[in-house]
């Protein structure tokens, strides 16, 4: 009898499906990445999925598979199975896409949010492994989160938490693309943070977020940039609030600014109920994370 399908580290492969890229990986349960295969995104409906179907093909072979995992922006509706809250993913966004790829593929499919495939993918293999109480936030574009608490991703009644993005803290605030007011992302994404530097007087030249951190004298960043991190503490002391994690981990373009880190003073005074607050970590797998947490869903 061949006993070879039990020797050797599971395997899943994870996939990540991004706006101008598909990155998929065939990842060991210790995190390590065997095998991958990267392709531009195809903007329509029909190519993209043949696209997928193709990179599966190709990289499972001669590989004991458990699954693929997808990382995918938005969440699924989990009555119409619908793909919703995905703007940069026009082409598929409000249609039936990964139910007809759950359905098509001969190998089992599990289909994930990017902010719970960052969480997931840090408890694994991160900043957060040994923690069974844990958030992760995507600083970026927008503001996405996801939540693990006793060693579980949270789920919920219509798959939308944790939408921690549009948790609003200023009612009467800014507009958020979401269509309300005052919502997290409004302030702390990138693009917020650029758009409030120009409206506040800033110069015109600077066209990126991260560039606001290393404006030495500009009145006009100091300003937004204090601004910035008082909200940040509160959303943290927010988050912890709501989850009582052992860690928050940050991850997206905006998470590699190091005013984030080491604020558990600020951040504690507006906590409910305790006098400290979570350590706050810098997400370690980057870009990696999305594949990752995706191939993890099996593990």
């Amino acid at each position: 009898m061949n006993h070879s399908k039990n020797k050797g580290p599971k395997k899943a492969i994870g996939i990540d499906i991004g706006g101008t890229k598909i990155e998929a990986s065939v990842v060991s349960n210790s995190g390590e990445v065997l095998k991958t295969i990267r392709r531009p995104t195809i903007k329509n409906d029909k190519g993209l999925f043949e696209l997928i179907h193709t990179i599966v093909d190709e990289i499972r072979q001669g590989e004991d598979i458990l699954g693929a995992g997808f990382s995918i922006p938005g969440s699924l509706d989990p009555q119409t199975k619908k793909l919703r809250n995905a703007p940069n993913s026009p082409e598929i966004n409000g249609t039936d896409f990964f139910c007809r790829i759950e359905q098509s593929f001969t190998l089992p499919v599990r289909i994930e949010n990017d902010a719970n495939c960052l969480a997931l993918s840090e408890h694994h293999f991160g900043a957060a492994k040994g923690c069974d109480n844990v958030v992760g936030i995507i600083m970026g574009t927008g503001v996405g989160g996801g939540v693990i608490t006793q060693g579980r991703l949270l789920h919920s009644h219509r798959g939308l938490a944790p939408e921690v993005g549009h948790t609003i803290i200023d009612v009467n605030g800014r507009p958020c693309l979401c269509g309300n007011r005052g919502c997290v992302e409004a302030y702390l994404s990138g693009p917020s943070l650029l758009k409030r530097y120009h409206e506040a007087g800033g110069n015109r030249a600077v066209n990126s977020a991260k560039d606001l951190f290393g404006l030495e004298g500009d009145q006009h960043a100091r300003f937004i940039l204090d601004e910035t991190l008082v909200l940040f503490d509160r959303f943290m002391a927010a988050l912890t609030s709501m989850y009582d994690p052992e860690i928050i981990v940050l991850g997206g373009g905006l998470s590699l600014q190091d005013v984030y880190y080491g604020r558990g003073r600020q951040i504690a005074k507006y906590v409910f109920g305790s006098n400290d607050a979570p350590v706050i970590k810098k997400a370690k797998l980057g870009d990696a994370s999305g594949k990752l947490g995706a191939a993890a869903l099996f593990f």
